[in-house]
């Protein structure tokens, strides 16, 4: 009995689908710890280490398991060559999984990671905010007036709880699109609500808000409806457009154009801290470090209780100027390349979801840093895994 059951697991056969499942709970795991202030009662190191696990499987399942050509073999290795440089160059863990994490998505269902990146992210949002009332974890609260005290509920800053909040909306209505009715829309709004009272985070909820009518057009036009088609055509040049907008609008800031400087009041300084970093810092092929300070974390809620602490504040919030400027312009060029084709293949496809996606996302990422963070955001990883949404005469050829 005992040999046939240790026969029974020698002979258990892992798929490529869940070593790429494998790889990203580690990953997402301990880099959301890595954002909240339970990682600063663990060791940074150990965080990253486990993070740093997920990268030898998933290159096995890429250069073993998976059926690329000789040629894609050698794109692929380039690519990944290309954010080892990035990462090296402005030491950012992201730049370089977030390869890997692309390519390896191969033959695994979208559907399925979304499906996973809301369960894990649901679980340690819960866990996070329950240790942090119960006082295991700091709960940071960021006062400063006029607003009213701000909550971050065992995260590193209040803007990443509405992120997160943001970013679980899109892939709610991902796994919902074609059954979104008004109950979800409605739950959407009393949740956003939540997250504005507890966070004051005004850009996310607005993002948050636009997400309704965005779904509200998508769904129409995925039903075949004239006029939502012809709006929902345009999408994919959103990621082009609002990229353009804020490098253009932070490097040409000026504070005594008054249009600008109400822009750069209404978004919490973003102008001006985009600004100054071009003036700073000049654009390189391949990235490079830049030194920031943030109101992340215990250190940083001491920063933003000084007095003087908004001159020592400096962070590259727009995710388009982070590219461009932290990871170099070939980072910036490629991502927003891919961003660019998600979106047109599902317009192409007539099924418009991650269109719609995108497009909102496009807004956040032009005042928000997270358009490669995994945690944040998983539909960069939609590029090479198996779409969920076919149009009406591909789901019946299918």
């Amino acid at each position: 009995m005992l040999k046939r059951n240790t026969k029974d697991i020698y002979n258990f056969q892992v798929s490529s689908s869940q070593i790429f499942f494998i790889a990203f709970v580690i990953f997402l795991v301990s880099s959301f710890i890595q954002d909240t202030t339970l990682a600063e009662a663990l060791s940074g190191r150990f965080l990253r280490l486990c993070s740093y696990l997920s990268l030898p499987l998933l290159l096995f399942k890429i250069y073993f398991l998976d059926k690329w050509s000789k040629k894609e073999l050698i794109v692929i290795s380039a690519l990944i060559l290309l954010g080892m440089i990035s990462w090296r160059m402005a030491h950012e863990l992201q730049l370089l999984v977030i390869v890997p994490f692309v390519i390896g998505a191969k033959n695994v269902n979208f559907k399925d990671i979304v499906t996973w990146y809301v369960y894990l992210n649901v679980i340690l949002l819960l866990t996070m905010a329950i240790f942090s009332l119960l006082d295991i974890i700091p709960n940071l609260i960021y006062r400063a007036a006029p607003r009213p005290p701000r909550y971050s509920l065992g995260l590193i800053y209040t803007s990443s709880l509405a992120t997160h909040y943001f970013y679980l909306v899109l892939a709610y209505c991902y796994l919902r699109f074609g059954k979104l009715k008004w109950i979800d829309y409605l739950l959407i709004i009393i949740g956003d609500c939540i997250f504005m009272i507890i966070t004051n985070t005004k850009l996310d909820f607005i993002a948050t808000l636009v997400i309704i009518p965005v779904m509200f057009i998508a769904q129409r036009a995925f039903k075949g409806h004239k006029v939502s088609e012809i709006l929902a055509s345009f999408w994919w040049m959103a990621v082009p457009i609002t990229s353009s907008i804020i490098i253009f609008a932070s490097y040409f800031y000026d504070d005594s154009n008054h249009v600008m400087k109400v822009i750069n009041d209404l978004t919490s300084g973003r102008l001006s801290l985009g600004h100054r970093a071009f003036t700073n810092y000049n654009i390189n092929l391949l990235g490079q470090t830049i030194v920031e300070h943030t109101y992340g974390g215990s250190k940083g809620l001491k920063l933003a209780n000084q007095l003087d602490g908004i001159h020592h504040y400096f962070f590259i919030d727009s995710s388009y100027v982070r590219m461009l400027l932290l990871w170099g312009l070939l980072a910036f060029i490629l991502i927003i390349v891919c961003m660019t084709y998600i979106a047109m293949r599902s317009i192409f496809h007539r099924t418009f979801i991650l269109a719609a996606i995108i497009l909102v996302a496009s807004l956040n990422f032009m005042f928000e840093p997270d358009i490669i963070k995994i945690i944040y955001d998983p539909f960069l990883l939609a590029l090479v895994a198996t779409p969920y949404f076919y149009n009406t005469q591909e789901e019946k050829d299918k």
